[in-house]
């Protein structure tokens, strides 16, 4: 077969520059750190390419909403610990202040630290954050939460909770409304309240209130609240919310334990006749109010009976106080098992965007392996193109007139 010069050329050159194109497509894919390059060099791993970038972008956000809701709970859980210590100073000064023995300075003193104390969680409650929104006005967040007028404190925010998504499927909240810490507050202990008549003259003092028996105070509590109303040496009767008359019996010399219903009511001192005690199901009062109710208790003059009166008075906000705390604390640990679940779910996350980011540097060729073999390429097509071009200059240069 004869090979004319132009076809020689033609040929020489069509090999080198397929050879350099060949390079060309290797040294662009080291470059950019992958085999593909654009989808037309395989459709197929483009589209899944595709398809998992956006799973790792849906992770990636799913991430950030991890860390944003952690930086909310963590937040509220600091300001939680601050009301927290506040309710625990408030608490402490009433338990002097019922401990007896106060004098006049003494009162004064407690009473001005109550007033402090409330007004600072007060200041808590109300809580801004870097925006200005009231971290505990629910949806209203561009509203004061808890303002003060005539008849108190009064909550202006609403119920709702703000909620994150932290996974495909898992959405948690990031809030606490106001109401629900500050001041829908249950009142008593273990679902039971106790008070005792704002008219009382006599020197009964509450001491203990106990539900001795839950099945048949369960029963009861509809009924409620009871009233206990004393008669002559000791006696009373027990009646009902309408009025129906439901027990009686007979206090000891210096009072007793008074047990109906499932529940036991302890108290120390002589009723009067026509004092009254009442006890039956919780109800709901702000944390405000009972600070407030204490404040009123230490401003009453001294006196034999407004100190029954106040010790009566003081009784029910210890318990309430402690009421107040229980629903702070069941808001911890309630912030507690979330951040332990979104540090899970961030380790999940973590762990799966690692796995995506591994699955697509192998389906675009930018692991390690074939990073490998492009190397290797790339010193294979250069070598092919230098021999190329080597070849072709040689040849090139051969004539017959060179043997002539």
């Amino acid at each position: 077969m004869r090979v004319s010069t132009n076809q020689f050329y033609d040929n020489s050159i069509r090999a080198i520059t397929s050879q350099q194109s060949a390079l060309l497509q290797v040294s662009q894919q080291l470059s950019a750190q992958r085999k593909l390059l654009s989808p037309s060099d395989d459709p197929v791993a483009a589209g899944r390419e595709v398809a998992l970038d956006a799973t790792l972008k849906a992770n990636e956000q799913m991430l950030k909403n991890q860390a944003d809701a952690k930086g909310l709970l963590e937040g509220t859980e600091n300001y939680l610990v601050e009301a927290g210590g506040t309710l625990q100073l408030a608490l402490t000064r009433v338990v002097q202040a019922g401990g007896g023995g106060l004098n006049e300075e003494n009162r004064q003193s407690i009473l001005a630290d109550l007033k402090e104390l409330r007004d600072q969680l007060m200041s808590v409650a109300n809580t801004q954050d870097e925006n200005g929104n009231y971290i505990f006005a629910g949806y209203k967040r561009d509203s004061q939460p808890f303002v003060r007028n005539a008849s108190g404190v009064v909550y202006q925010g609403d119920a709702g909770v703000r909620q994150s998504q932290i996974g495909p499927n898992r959405v948690i909240d990031v809030s606490f409304s106001g109401n629900y810490l500050f001041g829908d507050i249950p009142t008593g202990r273990n679902g039971l309240d106790v008070g005792a008549g704002s008219g009382n003259t006599g020197s009964a003092t509450l001491t203990a209130s106990t539900v001795t028996d839950r099945q048949a105070w369960s029963a009861a509590a509809a009924y409620g609240p009871y009233t206990i109303e004393f008669g002559a040496d000791g006696a009373y009767t027990v009646s009902d919310k309408d009025g129906a008359e439901v027990g009686t019996g007979t206090l000891g010399e210096d009072g007793q334990a008074i047990d109906i219903a499932g529940v036991q009511i302890g108290i120390s001192g002589r009723p009067a006749e026509g004092d009254t005690l009442s006890f039956g199901p919780s109800r709901s009062q702000s944390v405000f109010d009972t600070l407030d109710q204490a404040i009123a208790a230490l401003s009453q003059p001294a006196s034999a009976t407004e100190s029954v009166s106040r010790a009566n008075a003081l009784y029910e906000v210890n318990l309430n106080l402690n009421s107040a705390m229980n629903r702070l604390l069941e808001a911890r640990s309630s912030i507690g098992s979330r951040l332990t679940e979104i540090e899970a779910a961030t380790t999940a996350g973590e762990t799966r965007g690692d796995q995506i980011t591994g699955e697509i540097s192998r389906v675009v060729g930018s692991d390690l392996e074939t990073m490998t073999e492009l190397t290797g390429e790339l010193a294979k097509r250069t070598y092919t193109v230098q021999a190329a071009q080597q070849t072709y200059t040689q040849i090139a240069r051969m004539s017959i007139f060179n043997f002539l």
